[in-house]
């Protein structure tokens, strides 16, 4: 029997190419279940409620506080630059933390533990301070005093503290048995990626190298969800390869926000999403250990030359049959050319070199300079005419999907303002001003995608569960 329609072209063009390829491995009988329809798209707005998937990690629904079983704990952790082009973003993360931590445990009855990572420069590019960790706590008043203590002011060179703050992050006091989630949010990128007039050129002057970082990060099973704050992150040559590439390699996920008004509806689509999954996890790791006992068993032992693709294909298969649903967060996803280049790499010298490779450095659309840095205080965003906005999706859906999906929500003023939508060249692309007023952040109910099925088992190999 064939599988329900696949929601992400990636997934049916993979499954087609591995089934011509595996013929009846791949084409084994398994019981017809009917497709799971995805849901019609939930906003994800501060202060409405979310709905929750039908099916979840076999052996009963989630575990509540009224039936005395343990809630699921998560750890998040906001990775923030304060440098003085980020002010916006810091004004929307004081001014929503109490009702993500209100969406969070009270409407999905997460154990959350929330901590702050703050970070600037080194100097003699800033002279206030290189990092500011607010450790986890479970009091959201202290999380608000935490946040209130942040203000964006400094930076110098362009690339930042990023490493630092990363270093900071991995070293924080995660729970063994958590969920972990680092929601990085900036608009620049590391020293030492080979930016012109980065003051650090060989990397920061503390030594810590941000890819071993990310490398340490994803084996304790830390996932980054990157936020890239457009239109400044694109002015930078090489730090879009970085953001994307931080979030592959950490099984997380890469998005690009050109308001900071949809920070909110990030972390807390994001925080669901990863809770849906984790759910998941021990199911996918005892799928994936009876596949190769039993490819073990058939082959005496010999290695079948099953790699890890086939065998994430096959196990996708065998869950989605089961009839799994998760939540997927839509909104528009950050793009790079070049981040497959320095995904793999094991140091910012090989990412350095990967990145010079394919692309030589040239004159930044600041000719050379870093992107200028708004040193004014924060204000309101002023009032203006709502207006419908749609949203730019992460994953491709049926055209009768997206129809009924589609959220009209005018974000803020910003996000009605004209100017490009940023492609993975750092430039325009064909949708022109029309791009950049989309916005909008949902969730969609839906059956296991084959990406987040990727996710799950490569943070499982990560961590070296499999």
């Amino acid at each position: 029997p064939k599988l329900a329609k696949c929601q992400d072209p990636d997934e049916e063009l993979f499954l087609r190419a591995h089934r011509s390829a595996m013929g009846a491995r791949f084409s084994r009988a398994r019981a017809a279940t009917p497709p799971t329809p995805p849901s019609a798209g939930v906003p994800v707005v501060v202060g409405m409620e979310v709905v929750k998937p039908d099916v979840v990690k076999p052996g009963g629904a989630a575990a509540t506080a009224a039936d005395g079983n343990p809630k699921q704990q998560l750890d998040l952790v906001f990775t923030m630059d304060c440098t003085g082009s980020m002010g916006s973003y810091i004004h929307a993360a004081k001014k929503n933390i109490e009702a993500i931590v209100a969406k969070l445990v009270q409407s999905e009855g997460y154990d959350l533990r929330f901590a702050l990572i703050a970070y600037r420069d080194h100097p003699p590019q800033d002279q206030t301070y290189v990092t500011k960790t607010f450790a986890f706590t479970t009091d959201v008043d202290q999380a608000k005093r935490d946040l209130a203590t942040l203000s964006a002011q400094g930076g110098g060179d362009g690339p930042e503290a990023v490493a630092a703050g990363l270093k900071e992050t991995l070293d924080s006091d995660w729970r063994p048995n958590a969920t972990k989630v680092c929601v990085f949010i900036a608009d620049a990128p590391p020293h030492g990626l080979g930016e012109q007039g980065d003051g650090f050129p060989d990397g920061a002057p503390d030594g810590v190298d941000p890819f071993e970082v990310l490398t340490q990060m994803s084996m304790k099973g830390i996932c980054i969800y990157s936020v890239g704050c457009e239109p400044a992150l694109s002015g930078y040559q090489y730090a879009k390869d970085f953001f994307v590439a931080a979030a592959q390699k950490t099984n997380g996920q890469a998005v690009s926000l050109n308001s900071a008004a949809a920070l909110a509806d990030v972390i807390m689509g994001g925080a669901i999403e990863e809770m849906d999954l984790q759910q998941l996890a021990d199911e996918v790791v005892e799928e994936v250990r009876q596949m190769r006992e039993a490819r073990c068993a058939r082959r005496d032992g010999v290695d079948d030359g099953y790699d890890s693709e086939e065998e994430r294909a096959t196990a996708w298969e065998a869950i989605q049959s089961r009839g799994h649903t998760t939540r997927h967060m839509k909104t528009k996803k950050l793009k790079s050319k070049h981040a497959g280049a320095v995904g793999k790499v094991a140091s910012l010298s090989e990412a350095r070199e990967a990145l010079k490779s394919v692309a030589p450095p040239t004159a930044s659309r600041y000719r050379g300079h870093p992107p200028p840095r708004k040193m004014a205080p924060v204000s309101a965003a002023p009032s203006h005419p709502r207006c419908p906005v749609t949203f730019d999706t992460i994953d491709a859906v049926d055209a009768g999907t997206l129809e009924s999906a589609v959220l009209e929500r005018c974000m803020s003023g910003s996000a009605c303002d004209s100017g490009s939508d940023y492609d993975s060249n750092g430039s325009g692309d064909e949708k022109g001003a029309s791009g950049a007023r989309k916005g909008g952040v949902r969730l969609e109910t839906r059956a296991l995608s084959f990406s987040q099925m990727s996710r799950i088992y490569g943070r499982q190999k990560k961590m070296g569960v499999l």
